[in-house]
């Protein structure tokens, strides 16, 4: 065997091993007013949120910061709209909706955010 097709095998060969599994397991989307309001902002971080998840043994898969995208009333002390957003299992979802989660599929009008 050439060195040059031996090198080919043993990249062939690696690559073969870092596989990723075809079939995830299904996951879902779902989200919670941070409970901020204009002026002041405040609310609750997705970090914090995160354990009402996990307490109630629920998988966080990842999470992220995002807006409602509905209009919001311009007075201080009014909701701004901030959402956190949770990916978890499918299995979980309806344990999170008995949390007062709800799925991001009912809410067309939401959109990721950088967190702040």
């Amino acid at each position: 065997m050439t060195p040059n097709r031996l090198l080919l095998l043993l990249v062939l060969s690696a690559l073969a091993a870092c596989g990723s599994d075809a079939n995830p397991p299904a996951s879902n989307m779902v989200f919670k007013s941070r409970g901020s309001v204009q002026c002041t902002g405040g609310g609750t971080p997705p970090a914090v949120m995160s354990l009402e998840l996990t307490n109630a043994g629920i998988v966080v898969l990842s999470s992220a910061c995002g807006i409602d995208g509905l209009g919001h009333v311009a007075v201080c002390g009014a909701p701004d709209g901030a959402i956190n957003i949770f990916e978890i299992p499918e299995s979980q979802a309806s344990d999170a909706l008995s949390l007062s989660f709800f799925l991001l599929s009912t809410l067309p009008t939401a959109s990721e955010v950088p967190c702040s």
